[in-house]
């Protein structure tokens, strides 16, 4: 959706008034500060220079990439082995695989709203019906469990979770996780937990608990990569974690394990480097990233804050904010969409409207930007503000 809603709605034109400020898509680059670790590189170049890794690997993925997620993830209490790792293009592709192995044409699956649109085309492209749930802005977009509740019936096979969230910029308590687990319980519904953005958060206070560590009878599907983490986005590798209580996910291992070799899967040279990332990776690199993240959302709140006809939703994880638009107050402005381009117009600035999203009247503010860029943006959009405020 994002991509479509920038080819069809928010096409980037020729002559600008302004140099281009793309905060279109959550992409930590060099160019903004987010620096891979040197080691990533050094290692990757050392691989394929020896040329030991040409060849193909398991279309689950080699058993050196499945057993180093083990390592790296499994814990005493809530343990798992490599065969209960397959290697994903991506956390995309794992998204892709979930709902294929979970779901037949005509079943539905509980998706949050706000939230990360992938799973709309992935659906419609296999016959299944994507019923949205709410989250709570006032209650720092928490799950509305009662409204996830009402939209069960007997084809719904999943609940998808988004932790911690994209667009939303923030991460459930430990005591909401536990309450959501609750529910699938009460729900006898397994759940796909899209981490991608794990143990990213950069406010005092706020943790982030992975759901496969909470639950011994709930069968959790985990999501993960590197592209948000190691800022590699590029590099296409993911994996997906069973947490396979009773034996749920027996049959969908086995069959998802079939179903990988007719899928894209990461490339034999980044799997074989993947242990590296993990143990080699200084501490420093994850304080960086809070520190720089932090910064970013603390100007940019603080900034919006004061532009009348915006409410942001004070971040606290991942990448982002969703910042709410007051519609009514501006004159000439239709809904989020009609902002979003109009703003790019005129002030060259990018963003995605919460239509992206599944959500109304909002967009969504990218933070792995540079400092300096998000300072540019809060001052392009006060003046498109004041240019487009109702006179009284």
């Amino acid at each position: 959706m994002i991509r479509g809603m920038m080819e069809n709605h928010l096409k980037i034109p020729q002559n600008l008034p302004k140099p281009l400020i793309n905060f279109a898509l959550g992409d930590p680059l060099k160019v903004n500060g987010f620096e891979p670790p040197k080691i990533i590189a050094e290692k990757l170049v050392q691989i394929v220079m020896e040329q030991k890794n040409n060849g193909y690997t398991s279309a689950a993925g080699s058993q050196e990439a499945r057993q180093s997620v083990v390592d790296h993830f499994s814990t005493p209490d809530h343990p798992f082995k490599w065969e209960d790792v397959i290697m994903t293009f991506g956390a995309a592709g794992g998204l892709y695989n979930s709902i294929s192995a979970l779901c037949e044409k005509g079943d539905n699956l509980l998706v949050p709203r706000p939230g990360y649109p992938l799973c709309f085309p992935i659906s419609q492209n296999l016959g299944v019906e994507l019923r949205h749930y709410d989250l709570l802005p006032e209650k720092n977009w928490e799950i509305d469990l009662v409204h996830l509740k009402s939209l069960v019936n007997e084809k719904t096979r999943a609940i998808l979770v988004n932790n911690p969230s994209n667009p939303c910029g923030t991460c459930f308590t430990k005591q909401h996780c536990l309450d959501i687990i609750s529910m699938a319980n009460e729900l006898q519904l397994p759940i796909i937990s899209d981490e991608v953005y794990y143990g990213i958060t950069y406010e005092e206070g706020v943790e982030f608990t992975s759901l496969g560590v909470l639950t011994k009878e709930v069968p959790i599907i985990c999501l993960n990569s590197i592209s948000k983490m190691y800022y590699l986005p590029g590099y296409r590798c993911g994996w997906m974690i069973f947490y396979n209580h009773q034996g749920y996910f027996d049959k969908v291992i086995n069959n998802l394990c079939n179903h990988a070799a007719i899928q894209f899967h990461p490339d034999s040279t980044v799997q074989k480097v993947l242990p590296v990332i993990f143990k080699e990776t200084d501490d420093s690199h994850f304080a960086t990233m809070k520190l720089k993240l932090k910064q970013s959302a603390d100007y940019a709140f603080t900034q919006v804050s004061k532009i009348k006809g915006l409410n942001p939703i004070k971040p606290s994880a991942a990448m982002y904010m969703m910042i709410n638009i007051r519609i009514e107050q501006f004159n000439g402005i239709e809904d989020d969409v009609d902002f979003a381009k109009k703003l790019l117009h005129e002030q060259g600035a990018l963003v995605m409207p919460a239509h992206c999203f599944f959500y109304n009247n909002g967009f969504r503010l990218v933070l792995c930007q540079s400092l300096s860029n998000i300072k540019e943006f809060c001052l392009r959009l006060e003046e498109f503000c004041q240019n487009h405020y109702k006179r009284e």
